[in-house]
């Protein structure tokens, strides 16, 4: 089975266990699509090692990669202990201070500076995920007391979580801020922004992308409540959607979870916007080489909802088996999509469609009655690949470009795969070489139908416009050996 052949990408988070060259080479021959770069943790000088290697093993295994950075935000933690962490215990009282202390038993630092504003008596407090959790009984100006209602083991910096309770803070901290100047520098692809609430958090990070000439995306993370009752302004304004489940879980409470992804996979699938399922996919993975059973069905049913991407996060970042979580993914995600039946999701009732989307709809519907073997379209920015995802043909979906940023950022896109021509000025230029790439790459026979999407006039560069039904010749192209073919192209090969 290739790479190619995987209709829902993987997200993964690379961290110690996958940051040295060779262990990104591997992530990538594993099923790699998007390397996530959590920028809650590492320095710029750690971060910019990684981009380099990834885009020297891109051009090198001829496989482009999507960079995604992710901003930490206004994440609320607690702070350090002595000797790295503490135990609290059932109905012990402890004190949260924001004062600059390190931490002891019975004494929790935190660096959030307005807690006290945030909190009342009788408000809940979250540690580590919602797997501890205390509830305020007293607050002052500059420390709370609270009582233990679920103790155990608190380590240095884990976050903390105020269900239900609005908290006075911005979006993106000055951390942040240059944390995003430095993505912006170096050309990632997405730009991931943490604890979204409201569309303007959206029309913020746009107008600071914009205003640098970026081409770079967004990818809002739905983890709080307010995200979920401004949900289809905050899907709109954004390029891509991410189920952050972490922190959601904790905020709308854990039985509620299951509903609230679901209903966000649909709209997004609904307005055309990618979205990516996370946090947890094979969490057991961090320790073990094989899933648990319901880990497995999650991911099934994540794909089976709809989703376009997966994330690994701790399995990749620092976990004993990375690429064995990798192509674990890969494999559920395979088998899946093996049996599915929900391909081409046209609605004939829609309102009217922009020309992109009608030609999207149109080549969808035309490989479903023609039998076509492909899609191919030759993309300038991607868009129209982009719509076609959306309709989720059975045929296969190529972008074709000889803009490698472009490439790159398609590599998030659902049942998307990319190829790199030569720059063209006429249609036979594009048949010749679309011919002979799917040839020689064992993407269609000689005689195969596919359907072209293309902008004419071709010279001046004209947006997608034209529909070009093809059978493919290339009567002397012979299929190239596996290890000559690009990455996602070869037989993928275990790595243990």
């Amino acid at each position: 089975m290739r790479i190619a052949d995987r209709r829902a990408k993987i997200v993964a988070t690379i961290g110690p266990a996958t940051q040295s060259e060779e262990a990104l080479e591997k992530a990538l021959m594993s099923g790699m699509n998007v390397a996530r770069l959590n920028f809650s943790h590492g320095s710029h000088e750690d971060h910019l090692k990684v981009i380099q290697r990834l885009r020297s093993l891109s051009q090198k295994l001829r496989a482009p990669i999507a960079l995604l950075q992710d901003l930490q935000g206004p994440k609320v933690r607690v702070g350090k202990f002595e000797g790295g962490s503490i135990t609290i215990e059932k109905d012990q009282i402890v004190t949260v201070t924001i004062d600059s202390v390190l931490g002891k038993p019975g004494l929790i630092p935190s660096d959030f500076k307005e807690l006290m504003l945030a909190c009342k008596p009788g408000t809940r407090i979250l540690l580590d995920d919602g797997l501890l959790e205390i509830e305020v009984i007293q607050v002052g100006k500059t420390e709370l007391t609270a009582k233990v209602l679920y103790g155990g083991l608190l380590k240095d910096r884990k976050g903390m979580n105020l269900p239900g309770v609005n908290l006075p803070v911005e979006p993106m901290t000055e951390k942040d801020l240059k944390d995003l100047q430095f993505g912006i520098d170096q050309k990632v692809d997405y730009i991931a922004l943490s604890f979204v609430r409201f569309g303007r958090d959206i029309r913020r990070l746009r107008e600071i992308i914009e205003s640098q000439n970026s081409k770079a995306k967004i990818v809002a993370k739905i983890e709080m409540l307010e995200a979920l009752e401004n949900l289809e302004e905050i899907i709109r304004l954004s390029d891509v959607v991410m189920v952050a489940r972490g922190d959601l879980a904790v905020e709308v409470g854990q039985s509620r979870l299951p509903g609230f992804q679901k209903k966000i996979i649909q709209l997004c699938n609904q307005l055309g916007k990618p979205v990516i399922t996370a946090t947890q996919m094979l969490d057991s993975m961090v320790e073990n080489p094989r899933p648990t059973r319901a880990e497995i069905t999650d991911v099934a049913n994540a794909v089976l909802d709809g989703t376009d991407a997966l994330m690994l996060s701790a399995e990749s970042a620092s976990g004993q088996y990375p690429f064995k979580a990798i192509q674990t993914m890969h494999e559920i995600i395979v088998e899946v999509e093996r049996n599915e039946e929900e391909y081409y999701k046209i609605s004939l009732e829609n309102e009217f469609l922009s020309v992109p989307s009608a030609i999207g709809a149109s080549a969808s519907l035309s490989a479903l009655k023609l039998n076509a073997q492909a899609i191919v379209c030759m993309s300038t920015s991607g868009k129209t690949a982009q719509i076609i995802s959306g309709f989720r043909p059975r045929a296969r979906i190529i972008a074709v470009t000889d803009d490698m940023e472009v490439l790159n950022k398609l590599e998030m896109t659902w049942g998307l795969q990319t190829l790199t021509i030569k720059p063209y000025e006429s249609i036979q230029q594009i048949l010749e070489q679309v011919d002979r790439l799917m040839v020689s790459y064992g993407l269609a026979k000689t005689g195969d139908r596919i359907i072209l999407t293309l902008g004419q006039p071709i010279e001046v560069g004209s947006k997608t416009n034209s529909l070009y039904v093809h059978i493919v010749g290339a009567e002397g192209a012979k299929r190239i050996e596996n290890s000559e073919l690009p990455l996602r192209l070869r037989e993928i090969e275990n790595r243990d």
